[in-house]
C-alpha cells in the first residue's frame, strides 16, 4: 500500500465525485424551482447546525481514535472503528451531507444524498480490497462484525 493510499485512501476520490453530484443538484435546483421542500429558514438552519455538529464530532472522534500517522500500519478496531469501518467518511455522508442537503430546501438535493451513499459505497469497495490485501482475513473477519457506514448494532459485539 503506498503512502498516499495509506493516509488518504479512496478519500479524494470520493469528495471529487461528491462536489460533481452536488454541481449537478445545484444545477437541477435552478432548474426546477419548484421543487423546494418548503422549510422554515429556522429549520432548515437548526439541522445544518446540528448535522454539522454531529459531523465536526465524528470527524474528531475518528481522527483520534486513529491518528494520521497510524494509518495502514495496523488494524483500527477501537474508538469510531468499533462501531463502523470508515467513521470519517460515514461522519459526511451520513450526518454533514443530509444535513446540508436540508438546508438546501429541494427534493433535489435529497436524491443527491441517495445518489451519494450509493457512490461511496462504490468508492469505498475499492479502498476495502486494499484493506483485505494488507490485512487478509483479520480484515474479513472486522467487516463482518462492522457496517461500512452505519453501526451493525444488533450483532454481538458491536
Amino acid at each position: 500500500m503506498n503512502k498516499y493510499f495509506r493516509i488518504f485512501g479512496a478519500g479524494p476520490m470520493g469528495v471529487l465525485l461528491t462536489l460533481v453530484l452536488l454541481g449537478l443538484a445545484l444545477w437541477g435546483q435552478r432548474h426546477y424551482p419548484s421543487g423546494t421542500l418548503g422549510l422554515s429558514p429556522l429549520v432548515r438552519y437548526l439541522v445544518l447546525i446540528v448535522a454539522g455538529l454531529g459531523n465536526l464530532a465524528g470527524v474528531v472522534w475518528s481522527f483520534r481514535s486513529l491518528p494520521v500517522s497510524q494509518r495502514g500500519r495496523g488494524l483500527c478496531t477501537q474508538g469510531a472503528y468499533r462501531w463502523v469501518r470508515h467513521p470519517l467518511y460515514a461522519s459526511f455522508i451520513s450526518l454533514g451531507v443530509p444535513g446540508f442537503a436540508v438546508f438546501l430546501n429541494h427534493w433535489i438535493a435529497l436524491l443527491w444524498v441517495v445518489a451519494l451513499h450509493l457512490l461511496w459505497h462504490r468508492v469505498i469497495a475499492l479502498e476495502e480490497k486494499g484493506m483485505v490485501a494488507q490485512f487478509g482475513n483479520e480484515y474479513l473477519v472486522y467487516a463482518k462484525r462492522t457496517g461500512r457506514f452505519v453501526p451493525r448494532l444488533w450483532q454481538k459485539g458491536a
